[in-house]
């Protein structure tokens, strides 16, 4: 697709369309159901600059002589081949994980649609047989080991006595009291979440993210729309659930079951920040588009997207299911779509969906926060910055972030590193306890009171920088990745 220098409104209502047919093959309300800001976006003052005082220095700094560098006020920008920057979403575009959250809002109120006799079998898609015999602590991961097979059949059991009293509806709806203190409900509640949790420590991304989206079974894309929808409301309201704290799910110690008592804590709170809504904006503004690749059910971040009001999405990839003949999702991922969009499958998923439409071009702009943005993050020749989320990742994140530091403290700007060949790394932190980016490239998390940075292996890649490895050498030698593409090789 070729974008020529008419009004941002008619670029933006075909990038609509476009986004239209990658989202969904059946839909029966518009993907941009809620409203999203688009008409004040296009209204607005064109901001050449971000200004939030809230970025840190350096990185705001940068993100600003990419906008002069790189947007349309260059003299080397090509409006018949526009750029573009590609977004992960959970931790990254929000703060927090919007699809852990949705979890916990479907699991207060039921909100299922599985046939009883089917849910053990949706637990156990995707999980190789002999993975199933994998155990994981039984409170938060530590202390007994707990079968997760013995959990799903647990999980399943329950579920079956909810859905006979009638408890469980495509929609759900707030329990009473009598409900939630019953260990039915109790048993439920903790096995589904402690199993999110030790199928995602145990197993591999491929098995672990799909899991999640599978509980989605028997609901069309519009039902899990607004089931997220309000979950966001709720959970990204702080009058509501946006409380910044933990919860925590203890299935009966004297229930009878095979896996036995179990616990597992969890989070409660979401949004996303005045910064990177400003972000969007100014790329935008700056003739830039910008695109979502998220390891989340599609559905999802389309409702977070419109509850939050990021503006100027030209489009959201994201993990999808096949459907049914009456267009409801089943347990099977849709592969003829795109790649599961997590590891390198978030880069395959450009290759195919979002690079054609930019003549074969990568994005010139990645935002990152973890393991599963590192290749798209570090892969395409054309990235020119790199903005990570800092969450003292000890995974390749943690490599990325190591980078920012290095760049950092000698002081390297965008030009240089882009003439260099590299791209340039911007490490920003946030308190996740107020729910804000902070004008620091540290982070509080969520139940601290100490700052974290970087972790021990982001400081050996540090070390390795200074006694003369390149950014390339850096990345590649320290990927815990065995079969990595490679820095700047697409």
């Amino acid at each position: 697709m070729k974008y020529t220098t008419t009004k941002r409104m008619q670029k933006y209502a075909a990038s609509v369309v476009c986004a239209l047919s990658i989202f969904t093959a059946v839909q029966a309300a518009p993907v941009w159901a809620a409203p999203i800001p688009t008409a004040a976006v296009s209204q607005s003052a064109a901001q050449q600059h971000v200004q939030s005082a809230n970025w840190e220095p350096t990185v705001k700094a940068s993100l600003n002589q990419f906008m002069d560098m790189y947007g349309n006020r260059s003299a080397s920008y090509d409006a018949a081949n526009r750029p573009y920057a590609v977004f992960d979403f959970d931790n990254t575009t929000s703060i927090l994980d919007v699809e852990e959250q949705l979890m916990v809002w479907q699991l207060d109120r039921l909100a299922f649609a599985i046939e009883p006799d089917q849910m053990e079998a949706v637990l156990r898609t995707g999980i190789p047989a002999d993975k199933l015999t994998l155990t994981y602590g039984a409170d938060d991961g530590d202390g007994r080991p707990v079968s997760i097979e013995a959990a799903i059949k647990d999980a399943a059991a329950a579920y079956k006595q909810l859905y006979a009293k009638g408890l469980i509806t495509k929609t759900g709806k707030e329990q009473p009291a009598e409900v939630r203190v019953s260990p039915e409900y109790k048993e439920f509640t903790a096995k589904m979440r402690w199993l999110y949790d030790a199928i995602g420590d145990t197993m591999d991304a491929s098995v672990s993210y799909p899991w999640v989206t599978y509980w989605y079974t028997g609901m069309t894309p519009d039902e899990v729309y607004n089931l997220a929808y309000e979950s966001h409301s709720f959970y990204g309201n702080p009058d509501k659930g946006q409380t910044w704290s933990k919860g925590k799910y203890v299935s009966p110690v004297d229930y009878k079951s095979e896996a036995g008592n179990v616990s597992v804590s969890y989070k409660l709170g979401i949004t996303v920040s005045p910064e990177m809504k400003e972000l969007y904006k100014t790329l935008n503004d700056n003739g830039i588009d910008t695109w979502i690749d998220t390891a989340s059910p599609v559905d999802v971040v389309r409702a977070a997207v419109d509850y939050f009001q990021v503006p100027g999405v030209d489009g959201i990839v994201g993990m999808t299911n096949k459907k049914d003949a009456q267009g409801r999702y089943i347990n099977s991922y849709d592969y003829e779509l795109h790649a599961q969009t997590q590891g390198v499958g978030k880069s395959l998923t450009i290759d195919k969906v979002i690079a054609p439409k930019y003549n074969g071009q990568g994005p010139v702009f990645a935002a990152m926060d973890s393991q599963g943005d590192f290749n798209f993050c570090t892969e395409y020749k054309n990235t020119k910055a790199v903005l990570i989320l800092n969450r003292e990742r000890s995974d390749d994140a943690g490599l990325c972030a190591a980078v920012a530091a290095w760049q950092k403290k000698h002081g390297v700007t965008l030009a240089e590193a882009n003439k260099n060949g590299d791209t340039l790394f911007l490490l920003q932190g946030r308190n996740e306890n107020a729910g804000v980016l902070w004008a620091t490239d540290q982070t509080r998390l969520l139940g601290k009171k100490d700052n974290a940075y970087l972790s021990d292996k982001a400081l050996d890649v540090i070390s390795q920088l200074d006694a003369g490895k390149t950014v390339k050498q850096a990345l590649e030698d320290n990927t815990k990745l065995k079969d990595y593409q490679g820095y700047k090789t697409r």
